[in-house]
């Protein structure tokens, strides 16, 4: 359950090409929303594992940041996408991308109120 639970952002992911292709959306919008937010989840991982060993309010805080570049990288990537390349793709890599990101975020939520729940009734 917890593997579901924390690799629901790349199921939704990869659910989410049918939806695509089915509304007629640009299957490159699909490739892009998923190589950013694997970029993304990656970036997370990282950022957990360096905050991991810190005090609780530096963790937040480097957690907070890294969550804000995270999204500004993104919006940067999408505008220039947007601009550059085409408008029909970047809207459907952010529609896929925001789905995508807000079910991991909402999976490792959930997940971790689990786990601290769990470790407060051991004790």
């Amino acid at each position: 359950m917890a593997l579901t639970i924390s690799s629901i952002g790349l199921i939704i992911s990869l659910l989410s090409l049918p939806v695509v292709l089915l509304l007629d959306g640009p299957f490159g919008g699909w490739v892009l929303a998923v190589g950013l937010w694997l970029l993304n989840w990656v970036a997370q991982m990282a950022t957990n594992r360096f905050t991991g060993d810190l005090q609780a309010v530096a963790a937040v805080g480097l957690t907070g940041i890294s969550l804000i570049a995270r999204a500004w990288m993104v919006v940067i990537i999408l505008f220039i996408v947007a601009l550059q390349y085409s408008k029909p793709v970047a809207l459907t890599a952010a529609g896929v991308f925001m789905v995508a990101f807000t079910f991991d975020l909402l999976g490792r939520t959930i997940l971790q109120a689990a786990t601290l729940k769990m470790q407060r009734s051991s004790q």
